[in-house]
């Protein structure tokens, strides 16, 4: 595929900003994204014009029937029958439900967001939006905690990467925690830089060794500033 044809890279920013880019093709164009400085500046220019759009939609509290397909979603509730027409609806449930995994986050890690310090949030989801961190970084810590949805593995670590918004290659921010909570030191090479997204990628038990993702690339989140 020709990822030079901005207009072609425009729209497959869009789609994934979106969430309309599923399964394969999601994972193909995360590892784009960690490989290709000019994807990751185009997916950044869309996601300044696209949010401030989200942030202006009303408020809407969901009815009790929505809320308890929201934590279906999560997988805070064990997932029942549903009709032809609920799945037909799917698009709109993932983004309440995205909007939900936000919302667990700020629930979450409140008493670090209630003190004077900027605080910055990223949530770390899948594409059917069940979070699998929370990830909270004031100063130059993070504050990393694991919900019941990672799978835990014995031989392999999941990495944490940091997507420079300059187009510089990914910095590594240390090795997520598989349950419980973690705190990581926000490292010396990420410094002053501004922050595009967050990555995470699938490495040997330690991580990479080569000092960029060796593994899949599993997973790409906003970091939002509160």
């Amino acid at each position: 595929m020709k990822y030079q044809d901005q207009d072609l890279l425009d729209a497959l920013a869009v789609d994934f900003i979106l969430g309309a880019m599923k399964g394969a093709a999601r994972k193909r164009f995360q590892r784009l994204m960690m490989a290709n400085p000019e994807v990751r500046r185009t997916v950044w220019r869309w996601e300044q014009h696209l949010n401030p759009l989200a942030e202006s939609l009303p408020v809407t509290v969901p009815n009790s029937a929505v809320w308890q397909r929201i934590q279906q979603r999560l997988g805070w509730l064990a997932p029942v029958a549903t009709s032809a027409a609920v799945a037909k609806s799917g698009r709109y449930w993932l983004a309440l439900a995205t909007a939900a995994s936000l919302l667990l986050a700020v629930v979450m890690l409140r008493p670090l967001l209630l003190s004077p310090v900027p605080q910055h949030i990223a949530v770390i989801q899948t594409s059917d939006a069940k979070a699998w961190w929370l990830v909270s970084k004031a100063e130059r810590v993070l504050t990393v905690k694991a919900t019941g949805a990672v799978n835990q593995e014995q031989l392999n670590d999941y990495e944490l990467w940091m997507l420079p918004e300059n187009g510089a290659a990914p910095i590594s921010l240390g090795l997520l925690p598989q349950q419980g909570e973690q705190l990581l030191s926000w490292p010396d090479a990420a410094q002053g830089i501004a922050i595009a997204a967050l990555a995470v990628s699938f490495e040997p038990r330690g991580g990479s060794v080569t000092g960029a993702p060796s593994g899949p690339v599993l997973f790409t989140a906003e970091i939002v500033t509160l």
